[in-house]
């Protein structure tokens, strides 16, 4: 016994000429403003806020970011401002008093115009805020290795994927 697999499950339908739904929907709702806007609102004021919600429409309805509609990014961006942030700090060293004396040693293996540029520094930086201990370039590149995979589509890019052993 055969079945047929259904294809293409991702791709919204047409149902409204070169539409789907929900384009058709994000259009009309623009275009019903702009049309209550008319007869509201004065010319001068009527063309500026036409641009912005006929701009706004047709934004939600055809701009894509990363493969998901604008609308879903708008609203994941307003959720990340919207709830609240939680930063943790663990110093490497909580028993050390701040004083310029104990605070010169550490001044002189962090940040420095050459460690900089080679981007030695932001890493090390980056890293310290993350896991909160101090990791070489070899120690970090081979973690890095263990976790991520560089692999080629077959259009061509390369692209780095997240590794999953399942062991």
């Amino acid at each position: 016994m055969q079945f047929q697999v259904p294809q293409f499950i991702e791709t919204e339908d047409k149902i409204v000429g070169p539409f789907t739904i929900r384009q058709f929907i994000y259009v009309a709702a623009a275009g019903g403003v702009v049309f209550l806007l008319y007869f509201m609102v004065q010319t001068w004021l009527f063309a500026i806020l036409a641009v912005l919600v006929l701009g706004l429409g047709g934004g939600l309805a055809f701009v894509k970011i990363g493969e998901r509609p604008l609308i879903h990014v708008a609203l994941a961006a307003l959720n990340f401002y919207w709830s609240p942030q939680t930063y943790v700090w663990q110093p490497e060293q909580p028993k050390l008093p701040k004083t310029e004396e104990t605070l010169k040693p550490l001044e002189a293996g962090g940040i420095s115009l050459e460690r900089i540029v080679s981007g030695a520094a932001l890493r090390n930086i980056w890293q310290n805020l993350q896991t909160g201990t101090k990791m070489s370039n070899q120690q970090f590149f081979g973690k890095a290795r263990e976790r991520y995979q560089i692999f080629q589509r077959p259009s061509g890019e390369m692209e780095a994927a997240r590794r999953i052993d399942y062991r």
